[in-house]
């Protein structure tokens, strides 16, 4: 979203006549999201709802099914694996019923084709593991058990869940969102 936004707030109501006319300016707000119906915004007054359905609808290209994988990353960030001096690890592939090798095949084929992965030829390589889910759908996974192992541990300090918490006291609206594979938003760094 554009660093523009800014919250407006008086007295904790929300100035709904300015907010509508700064989205106005902004773009197209009359033309149905691809799932209109379906949207479940979660807000018990009526006002609320559709000026919340036309910010959405202003940012359309941020809530369209981009289908089964997301696009490739334009983050400006890398992440780093250290490996230090630990020689590459290659496992063997595992084996796999047939109906396993045609799901595989087509993530890879989906994700070679949405920029999420790219053709190597690296001395490291881990196996494709098919998890199922409790709803019978199939997670494509890779075992990097032995990757972890070789690992560096990459330390940051969480923040405390009470503190979080406590920040949010007095808000209004809370939003949720669903990362679908959001792991795959962050490039990793190419070791030469």
């Amino acid at each position: 979203m554009s660093s523009d936004v800014e919250v407006l707030r008086v007295n904790g109501e929300l100035q709904r006549v300015r907010i509508n006319e700064w989205l106005d300016g902004l773009g197209d707000s009359h033309e149905p999201l691809e799932d209109d119906e379906n949207v479940n915004i979660g807000v018990e007054d009526e006002s609320s709802q559709q000026l919340i359905t036309k910010l959405l609808r202003v940012y359309r290209q941020l809530t369209a099914d981009k289908g089964d994988c997301p696009p490739a990353a334009s983050l400006s960030t890398e992440h780093h694996i250290d490996t230090g001096d630990a020689a590459p690890i290659m496992l063997k592939r595992r084996r796999q019923a047939q109906s396993e090798s045609t799901v595989v095949e087509e993530n890879v084929r989906k994700m070679l084709a949405a920029g999420v992965i790219e053709e190597g030829d690296s001395a490291w390589g881990f196996p494709v593991v098919l998890v199922r889910k409790k709803d019978g759908e199939v997670r494509f996974c890779v075992d990097y058990r032995a990757l972890n192992k070789v690992s560096k541990k990459d330390v940051y300090p969480l923040p405390w869940i009470d503190e979080t918490l406590e920040a949010l006291g007095g808000a209004l609206l809370f939003s949720t969102l669903d990362l679908k594979a959001g792991y795959w938003q962050i490039r990793v760094a190419e070791k030469v």
